[in-house]
C-alpha cells in the first residue's frame, strides 16, 4: 500500500475516534441566566423597551405624582393615607386579588405608581401569558394576569367591578383588558412578531377614549300645552361600567344653550352650583361624596342619589322653547375630572350647534 493511501487511512481513524470521544464527553449544560433585579419596574425596560414605553405615558404611571392627586382636596400630598395603596401598590398578586382583597402601599419607588411590578410580579418570579423559565425575571404562566379579579382590588373601591357585572359586557365576556387593554403586535428580537396588549391603559384623561363612550341623539316633541320641548338623549354605548365611573370627584356635564336669532343665548332659568353655571339647561352625571348636599337633591329630582349613566342606559334632557325666540340649541357634554372647575377647564367631548 502506498503512502498516500496509508494517509488517508490514517485520517479516516482519527477522524472517527474523534467523533467517538465528542459522543462520549459529558453534555454542558448552557450557563444560567442571571436573576434580575424584581424590587422596582426599572429592571424591565432593558428587556421589554416598547412595553415599558407605552406604560410611562399611562396615568399608572402618573398615579403617584399626578398633581390632581397631590392636591389638597385630593390626597393632598398623601397625608390622606388611605390613598396610597392605589396609588402605589406593593405587587397585588402577593397580597391576593378580587373585590374584597386589601391592597397594600409599598414603601420603595412610590413614584411609580402602578407599575409593571405592581400587576406582574409574584413572589420571586413574574406572572405572564407564558413560561420562560430562561428569561432574568423568570416569567410563568399565570391566568389570574388576564382576570377583571386582578383590576378589583384598586378599581372596585367605587364599584367599577361591580357595575361591569351587572352589565351586558359581563355577560358577553368582553372584559376589563379588552377596553382597556386592546391588541397590539410585538417584535421580537430575531424580528418575529407575536400577538401582545397595549399598556398605555386609555381611560378617563383621553379625549378621544371618553368619545367612545357615549352616543347623542335629539328630537323636537310637544308637553301638554303643545309647546315644543328640545329631547337631548345621551346613551352609555361604549362603557362596560358606568360612565364617568371610579372616582367620586369625576363628572359629566350635559348642557344645552338655547340661542337666540341675534345670537344671544338664552339664560338659566335657575341658579347653579360654581363650575355649573353657563347654559339654559343642565344635567350632571356623578356618585357624589357621602356628605354632599347634591346625594339628596338627586334623589328628590331623579329618584337616586348616584347619577352616573349606567352602561346601556340612555338618559334625557328636556329643554322647552319659545320657536319664535330660539333660532337654534348648542349641544355639550363635558367630563370633568373634578366637578368645581369651570367649563373651560373640562373636556368638551361633545360640542354642536342644532337648528330649532
Amino acid at each position: 500500500m502506498n503512502s498516500r493511501r496509508w494517509m488517508a487511512l490514517a485520517l479516516a481513524v482519527a477522524m472517527g475516534l474523534f467523533g467517538w470521544l465528542l459522543m462520549r464527553a459529558p453534555k454542558s449544560e448552557p450557563a444560567p441566566v442571571a436573576a434580575t433585579d424584581l424590587s422596582s419596574s426599572y429592571s424591565c425596560r432593558e428587556c421589554h423597551p416598547a412595553v415599558y414605553a407605552e406604560w410611562e405615558k399611562s396615568f399608572h404611571a402618573q398615579a403617584y405624582i399626578d398633581p390632581l392627586v397631590q392636591a389638597p382636596e385630593q390626597a393632598n400630598n398623601f397625608r390622606k393615607v388611605q390613598c396610597l395603596p392605589c396609588h402605589a401598590p406593593a405587587p397585588v398578586m402577593d397580597h391576593g386579588i378580587g373585590k374584597g382583597a386589601r391592597v397594600v402601599e409599598r414603601v420603595a419607588f412610590r413614584e411609580l405608581g402602578v407599575d409593571c411590578i405592581s400587576c406582574h410580579r409574584i413572589g420571586e418570579h413574574m406572572a405572564a401569558t407564558r413560561d420562560w423559565p430562561d428569561a432574568p425575571c423568570r416569567p410563568r404562566a399565570n391566568a389570574d394576569l388576564s382576570r377583571p379579579d386582578l383590576c378589583a382590588p384598586c378599581h372596585n373601591q367605587h364599584e367599577t367591578v361591580d357595575e361591569w357585572e351587572a352589565s351586558s359586557y359581563a355577560a358577553a365576556g368582553v372584559d376589563c383588558l379588552d377596553c382597556h387593554m386592546p391588541p397590539v403586535e410585538r417584535t421580537r428580537a430575531d424580528g418575529d412578531t407575536r400577538p401582545g396588549r397595549s399598556h398605555v391603559f386609555p381611560g378617563a384623561h383621553d379625549v378621544e377614549y371618553l368619545q367612545t363612550s357615549f352616543e347623542i341623539a335629539t328630537e323636537v316633541t310637544q308637553d301638554g300645552e303643545e309647546n315644543p320641548v328640545l329631547v337631548v338623549a345621551l346613551t352609555n354605548s361604549g362603557a362596560g361600567h358606568n360612565f364617568p365611573s371610579d372616582a367620586r370627584h369625576r363628572a359629566v356635564d350635559l348642557i344645552v344653550t338655547l340661542v337666540r336669532p341675534d345670537g344671544v343665548a338664552v339664560p338659566a332659568r335657575e341658579s347653579r352650583p360654581v363650575g355649573q353655571e353657563p347654559g339654559t339647561a343642565r344635567r350632571r352625571f356623578r356618585n357624589p361624596y357621602r356628605n354632599e348636599d347634591l346625594r339628596l337633591i338627586n334623589r328628590d329630582r331623579y329618584g337616586r342619589e348616584n347619577t352616573q349613566v349606567q352602561a346601556g342606559e340612555t338618559v334625557t334632557l328636556e329643554v322647552p322653547f319659545d320657536p319664535g325666540d330660539v333660532r337654534s340649541a348648542r349641544i355639550q357634554v363635558i367630563y370633568k375630572l373634578t366637578p368645581l372647575v369651570p367649563d373651560e377647564e373640562g373636556m368638551n367631548l361633545y360640542d354642536r350647534e342644532i337648528p330649532l
